[in-house]
């Protein structure tokens, strides 16, 4: 039989608890009611002693409140308008409708912004801070749904147009009905999949996108079968490595067992199924919203560069589509693409179907723990880079430049800053604060702000001059530099042995 636990007590007791101002008409008013009607749950008055001036009660939740529900109206009635001005087909659940939303104006996008924000605030609001903490323990469950109708291929097994009955569906999958049957119905409550009647599921936006997005697909899989496992062995790791700098030391390790033995990069190269879903998973990341090529071009000036027909060398380039884009705005730079020899062999041949863009395009196998091979190039570009490693790896990467380097050469790092608690745009924040815990999860790494970016360069070296952040707008990436000036700097300072910087 169940008992009511303390806490429990407290709640009912709070709930039949009326608290009233001190000296009020409203006390007065109860407590007459209570002695006519010879009430015995006199205990459950509560006068504060404390009385407000005006003899009200507060209103500050309701204000609040109110306030967030105005903003929610207002800001969507904006993204409406602009909907149907140009002609826009709304956002919908409904599985024909956009997987994206569309590129709109600086204050459309705003207002959007608003929107999602004000109503997880006041979802927040209505839930209460005791349930809000509670469920949130159970987050996990929606990468668990989103893992298992992915594992067993359900978005493609459910027709894209028309339905499907739970019993013939069930007839094409391993899963029993039971389980197949309560996979659907969570990941439902977050609209992947639909159950128009009873036992007849049908797709939506969301469970479509599953089925014919082969990137967004193999993002779930590098997410819940790398991502999800290693998070659950973070505090195992930490535990038995505080430091938390070791590639071989991280939450990945502990979860597939080669602590001591391997980093995530080896450990996912040597299979060419995970290496594959890896890297679909990351086009799928870097070409989502925020991350499109667009800002790096508008925000990172090299006309100087061209008009110059200078270099620029990709360290860590992968297939080079970063080139590939920065040469259609720059027709006079060429571009040397850095990576390790598998990915080199990989990479598409031609690069680009146009032999004027290809032509300024050229690979080259580098491990960038190994001293920089390209002297003298104007640009070094790390893109997705520094994310991937802790401290005493991102500056060997750095210092690894240093006998390459000429005066004014530029370093230009492209990646995620973290910006002050609470200035973020809180869609943004979270999205980037979790991108942290991943980065912690997987290879003992971390996202950095401004602060942290600029001790990177000064430990790597005295001729590094930082320049500063720049982040465009409504990009999530920002673009952080620094610039080689070596007058009067000890040398041998500058390009000292890593020995004080223990890599393992």
């Amino acid at each position: 039989m169940a008992t009511t636990s303390n806490t429990e007590q407290k709640r009912q007791t709070a709930r039949h608890t009326l608290e009233l101002p001190a000296g009020s008409p409203e006390s007065k008013h109860y407590k007459q009611k209570l002695q006519r009607e010879g009430s015995n749950h006199n205990n459950n008055i509560r006068v504060t002693s404390s009385q407000r001036k005006d003899n009200t009660l507060p209103t500050m939740a309701s204000s609040k409140m109110i306030a967030l529900a105005q903003k929610i109206t207002s800001e969507t009635e904006k993204v409406e308008t602009y909907f149907k001005v140009n002609g826009l087909v709304p956002p919908s659940f409904d599985a024909d409708a956009p997987g994206d939303f569309p590129i709109m104006p600086d204050d459309i996008s705003r207002s959007r912004r608003e929107v999602i924000h004000a109503t997880q605030e006041l979802h927040d609001l209505m839930v209460g801070p005791r349930e809000s903490v509670r469920w949130m323990a159970w987050d996990f469950m929606n990468t668990q749904s989103l893992q298992l109708l992915n594992h067993f291929e359900l978005a493609t097994l459910v027709p894209l147009d028309g339905s499907i009955t739970l019993s013939e569906l069930q007839a094409k999958t391993s899963l029993d009905p039971i389980n197949l049957a309560r996979v659907l119905r969570h990941a439902m409550t977050n609209h992947v999949f639909q159950e128009l009647k009873p036992g007849v599921i049908a797709h939506t936006a969301a469970s479509r996108l599953l089925a014919e997005d082969q990137e967004l697909q193999s993002w779930v899989i590098f997410n819940t079968e790398g991502v999800y496992p290693a998070s659950a062995q973070v505090i195992n790791a930490l535990k038995a490595y505080p430091e938390a700098t070791s590639l071989t030391h991280t939450g990945f390790n502990f979860a597939f067992n080669t602590v001591n033995l391997e980093p995530m990069f080896v450990t996912i190269g040597k299979d060419p199924k995970r290496a594959k879903h890896m890297a679909q998973a990351m086009s799928s990341l870097t070409g989502g919203e925020g991350y499109e090529l667009w800002f790096l071009s508008e925000g990172c000036d090299m006309t100087d560069v061209n008009a110059r027909g200078g270099t620029m060398v990709d360290v860590g380039g992968s297939h080079g589509f970063v080139d590939v884009h920065l040469a259609k705005v720059y027709n006079n730079i060429k571009f040397v693409v850095q990576d390790l020899p598998s990915t080199i062999e990989s990479a598409p041949k031609p690069i680009c179907a146009d032999a004027k863009i290809s032509k300024r395009i050229s690979f080259q196998a580098h491990d960038f723990f190994k001293e920089q091979p390209v002297h003298g190039a104007d640009v070094y570009f790390f893109r997705w880079i520094m994310h991937n490693y802790s401290t005493p790896y991102a500056v060997q990467i750095l210092r690894n430049l240093i006998p390459a380097l000429k005066p004014g050469a530029r370093i230009i790092i492209n990646d995620h800053c973290l910006r002050e608690p609470g200035t973020e745009n809180p869609w943004d924040e979270r999205l980037i604060r979790s991108m942290d815990l991943v980065m912690l999860s997987l290879l003992n790494a971390q996202e950095r702000g401004e602060e942290d970016f600029k001790q990177l360069f000064e430990m790597a070296g005295d001729g590094f001059v930082f320049k500063g952040v720049t982040r465009p707008k409504g990009c999530r990436m920002s673009i952080i530099e620094a610039v080689w000036k070596p007058d009067e700097v000890d040398q041998t300072v500058a390009t000292e042995s890593l020995s004080e910087l223990t890599l393992t």
